[in-house]
């Protein structure tokens, strides 16, 4: 075989596997038209490399941030240096849909994109090669990682029933808090609620509709706090609402309108509704108190004074 014969071979092969290799290749001119097309942006575009050829490749891809796409193609061109785009930072330059079968959850490919220059036989740079990896598994992965450790680190910190905070994440806000009076004071205050002859709704109803008034009560107290305040569950019927910046005249009033709420409302459960009330404790943080137990206590006292003097009611330590 003759050396020319030799060379045409080789450079048949170099451009059949361009074509089919699984990495999208674009070669881009300082116009930013597309030089070159292969088969793998052929297959994901729709586009055929004869219809993209000498096309810009903003009207090719209208959705692509134009002005954040030719800063990136200039760097490379000005400075002679590639650059890399992470899925991280961008999920994709092209919107492809995914094609395997273990991307079936994602709406789109996952891409790492290079930019790469390209020199002429001068050696300046003329063009720009951009090379599209398909990372989706990866992504997918990663991404599935992150969000069952995001669910695991919410489970430890919530109730499984009312989906408020749990007893373990209500100790540590109120460490916090606690923390920061001893250092800064400030104004702040615990309240203890607990729900009204409890016993007798799973005596007469069952669990499931304990469990149904439990979950309703938890949504009033979830849907009546400000930001910043912060509800948890302290065990059974029992629950604990963190006041942060807030005196006793503010926090008795808070209460009495979560109280108010409760009495007027029709618990809609298996069983039919159901009317309940709730008593609520009140203890603004003082010097008095040495400790977390004994803000705690102070205000579980002012509750159980509550229930004492008849139910549905809110009494201040």
């Amino acid at each position: 075989m003759s050396t020319e014969s030799s060379e045409l071979a080789e450079l048949h092969w170099l451009f059949d596997m361009l074509q089919h290799i699984d990495v999208g290749l674009v070669v881009l001119d300082s116009q930013y038209q597309v030089s070159l097309w292969n088969g793998f942006m052929e297959n994901h575009s729709g586009k055929s490399s004869t219809t993209a050829k000498g096309k810009s490749l903003f009207e090719l891809f209208p959705d692509i941030n134009a002005d954040w796409l030719k800063k990136k193609v200039d760097t490379v061109l000005a400075l002679n240096t590639p650059i890399y785009i992470a899925w991280e930072q961008r999920p994709y330059v092209f919107k492809f849909k995914p094609y395997r079968s273990i991307t079936g959850t994602s709406e789109h490919m996952y891409q790492n994109v290079v930019l790469r220059p390209i020199t002429d036989v001068r050696g300046n740079v003329s063009h720009v090669c951009v090379v599209v990896y398909d990372v989706t598994p990866v992504a997918m992965n990663k991404l599935s990682l992150v969000e069952a450790n995001r669910k695991l680190d919410q489970m430890s910190k919530t109730d499984g029933l009312t989906d408020l905070n749990n007893r373990a994440n209500l100790d540590r806000a109120l460490g916090m808090i606690f923390s920061s009076y001893t250092k800064n004071k400030g104004t702040h205050c615990l309240v203890m609620a607990d729900i009204d002859h409890f016993k007798k709704v799973n005596d007469t109803y069952g669990h499931p509709v304990g469990d149904e008034v439990l979950k309703d009560v938890a949504k009033i107290l979830g849907g009546s706090s400000r930001r910043g305040d912060f509800v948890g569950r302290f065990g059974g019927e029992e629950f604990a609402i963190l006041l942060p910046n807030t005196g006793k005249e503010g926090a008795f009033k808070y209460c009495e309108k979560i109280r108010e709420t409760i009495a007027k409302r029709d618990i809609k459960t298996a069983q039919g509704s159901i009317n309940i009330t709730i008593s609520l404790g009140v203890c603004e943080l003082s010097d008095a108190e040495k400790d977390v137990s004994a803000w705690l206590s102070k205000a579980d006292d002012a509750l159980y004074r509550a229930k004492s003097e008849g139910r549905n009611k809110t009494c201040t330590a």
